[in-house]
């Protein structure tokens, strides 16, 4: 690959270059602004040296360009992570608890609450705010009639979204603030009160009545339960309703991309509409009309499923391979790719850090580069297997671009992947026209029936093949651990692999076994890592006690209501830590009495571990006075401890005070307090 003809590359490379920096730097505004002055300078000399044609100006001009979108790339990701908010509108938002706000987003129903979106227009002082949080509505029958667009008069105390408590756990505060929003709140009933409504943008609005509307189409043909779950998901993208075990079941097949709305839903879209208006390609006037009814209907499915990332990144794609076909470039898929990658982080540089992002990027560029290598190993005689030969190396091709960022970020593997998409994704196109045809037919009744009733079929033939791919033995790998070098490590390997088939550099198949041997150095620098790892984690659950022990590769966890890994609590805030620690993990009740480990001991609420010594304070619990001080050097506070800390001091000699979510608000507030008058360190 010539990366002459890819001038893209030349800017895109840079201004990533620069989003990272940005990102994972700490840079300010005002940093942003001087930013803003040099990328004005470069910008004048770029056009000075422009008039200037000898060769020896040209790496000159290269350079300006490189450092010019390097810094734009940073100016781009500041101004998006940075909030804009001045002294006063701070002040407004830690002292004031009334504000006038709009729905933003669609409610979202949630156990005990509605879920949402809105923008602060205004305190109740009159303030003007342009603030986007996160709402959660005590859920009644007036909370689950709020819409999209509802202008409220609300009361809360905005909180800042916290980091997470646990590690390695999920980051919502970095998640939250990707998309502009730095703050949540919870209104209670009677807190709040519709004073209008002013839809923030209408052409979301009608999608979304459109997908509601073809929602209940499936409702009326006859369509219900796991059936219904899957078509709303595959043709729709809306999988609020669907069960965890059933997305669990796709996710071990490796066939979870098919349940959300993504590049193959467009593609399909794509190939059915470019089927049906094949006649139009006769002539240039009329190939014109085929791509503009293309773009058309693409972005029409792509408004009707919600205009989700996934589903705007895969559209952007398709444009622009679109308009590229029609100016007689369609052997250069890959720089409308490039054009597709730059234009979607100009608008949204943050993007970049999103997974399905990632891996949709990841797969589209591995399916252009080894598809036709892996297609050209072997040739079908039929057309049957010429097809299923083509989506196996498409599906390969596929896995190979994404499986290191699949790993690095769900540390699992689909060991039947291959069995899966050949089976699964077959049947999920015939799905998708199944659906569409039904849709199409809906109005008369006597075909509606017919067609729901294939489509269930269908739906349940795909279900029961899922099904026993998961229950193979040694279907999914679980607790893979990958580090970020390894993942860069690996993908090196893999492009160096690719240069190596397609220009037979003897040289470059050298350089793939060094990066391969990098990413094999790296797991003997974890596994000793490993081998000394000596930590004592206490969780933060809400209403659960979780203390785990971990020595080189085992570990002990305490715990009054996690009994298993399949406990939900386990695998929403442990699992991940877990999995990094590599141990082999034994539950035992806090409550034990007597517990003896090779590594610990425990003996009612004392717990020594190596050289320290911990002690369980919980509510019913009472110190008595003994002739002599117990020394210990962790206090660990559990479901709020009635006695006072200056008692529980007289009893026990302590260096360190532990409170875990157990503990009220109060409880740590009083204990924080005596803390720092004593000197003695508090942990939450």
């Amino acid at each position: 690959m010539n990366l002459s003809n890819y001038p893209l590359i030349k800017i895109l490379f840079p201004y990533i270059i620069g989003i990272f920096w940005a990102y994972y730097g700490s840079f300010s505004l005002g940093f942003c602004r001087i930013l803003m002055v040099f990328i004005g300078i470069i910008l004048l000399f770029s056009m000075v040296f422009i008039r200037f044609r000898h060769y020896k100006w040209q790496s000159l001009k290269t350079f300006l360009i490189i450092v010019g979108f390097l810094f734009a790339g940073m100016a781009a990701t500041i101004l998006r992570i940075s909030p804009h908010r001045s002294e006063s509108q701070k002040h407004v938002l830690s002292h004031e608890t009334c504000w006038t706000a709009r729905i933003i987003d669609f409610p979202v129903e949630r156990e005990k609450s509605m879920k949402t979106v809105v923008e602060i227009l205004q305190s109740a002082s009159g303030q003007p705010l342009r603030e986007k949080m996160l709402l959660y509505v005590q859920k009644d029958s007036s909370a689950q009639k709020l819409r999209y667009g509802d202008l409220l008069f609300v009361s809360f105390e905005p909180e800042e979204i916290s980091p997470p408590k646990n590690p390695d756990a999920f980051d919502n505060q970095k998640y939250m603030s990707r998309k502009g929003i730095f703050y949540t709140g919870y209104v209670r009933n009677g807190h709040w009160e519709k004073i209008g409504r002013k839809v923030p943008n209408l052409f979301r609005e009608m999608s979304r009545r459109m997908q509601q509307r073809l929602s209940q189409t499936f409702v009326l043909t006859g369509m219900s339960g796991r059936e219904y779950d899957i078509i709303r998901a595959i043709l729709l993208g809306d999988d609020d309703t669907m069960e965890p075990a059933l997305k669990a079941s796709y996710a071990a097949a490796g066939v979870s991309h098919i349940l959300c709305v993504s590049g193959m839903h467009v593609g399909i879209i794509f190939m059915i509409i470019d089927f049906i208006l094949k006649p139009l390609d006769l002539f240039r006037s009329t190939r014109i009309l085929k791509v503009l009814l293309l773009l058309a209907v693409i972005w029409l499915y792509a408004s009707i499923t919600g205009l989700s990332p996934s589903v705007t990144r895969s559209a952007t794609m398709f444009t622009f391979v679109s308009v590229g076909s029609l100016m007689r470039r369609n052997t250069n898929v890959f720089h409308s790719l490039l054009a597709s990658l730059f234009i979607l982080l100009v608008i949204n540089p943050l993007y970049l850090f999103e997974v399905g992002f990632q891996l949709s990027y990841s797969a589209v560029f591995s399916i252009v580069w080894f598809q036709p290598i892996i297609a050209g190993l072997y040739t079908c005689k039929t057309r049957v297997g010429h097809y299923f030969w083509e989506l196996l190396s498409v599906s390969v091709a596929a896995q190979i671009g994404t499986f290191p960022i699949s790993i690095y970020y769900f540390g699992q593997f689909p060991n039947y992947f291959i069995l899966s998409n050949l089976s699964v994704i077959t049947l999920s196109f015939i799905v998708m026209i199944t659906g569409i045809l039904l849709l199409s037919v809906s109005w008369v009744p006597i075909l509606a029936k017919w067609g729901a009733w294939l489509l269930t079929k269908e739906i349940r033939l795909m279900n029961g093949i899922i099904s026993l791919i998961e229950k193979l033995p040694g279907s999914v790998t679980t607790n893979i651990d990958y580090s970020v070098p390894q993942v860069i490590f690996l993908y090196l390997c893999i492009l160096l692999v690719l240069i190596t088939l397609k220009y037979h550099r003897r040289i470059t198949g050298w350089l793939a076994y060094v990066s391969f041997a990098l990413f094999s150095f790296c797991f003997g620098i974890r596994k000793m890592e490993l081998l000394r790892q000596n930590d004592v984690t206490v969780y933060a659950i809400r209403n659960v006690s979780a203390i785990d022990f971990c020595y080189r590769q085992q570990a002990i966890l305490f715990s009054d209501s996690i009994h298993s890994e399949e406990d939900s609590q386990y695998d929403y805030s442990i699992r991940n830590h877990a999995r990094k620690q590599h141990a082999v993990r034994r539950f035992v009740s806090v409550d034990t009495t007597a517990f003896d480990a090779p590594f610990l001991c425990k003996r009612g609420p004392f717990i020594r571990y190596g050289d320290k010594t911990f002690y369980l304070l919980k509510r019913k619990e009472r110190l008595h006075q003994t002739t002599l001080k117990a020394a210990v050097d962790v206090l660990i506070l559990q479901h709020n401890p009635v006695q006072k800390p200056e008692e529980v001091a007289d009893i026990l000699t302590f260096k360190k005070v532990m409170a875990d979510e157990t503990v009220s608000k109060y409880y740590k507030e009083r204990w924080r307090k005596w803390c720092k008058e004593r000197g003695v360190e508090f942990q939450e």
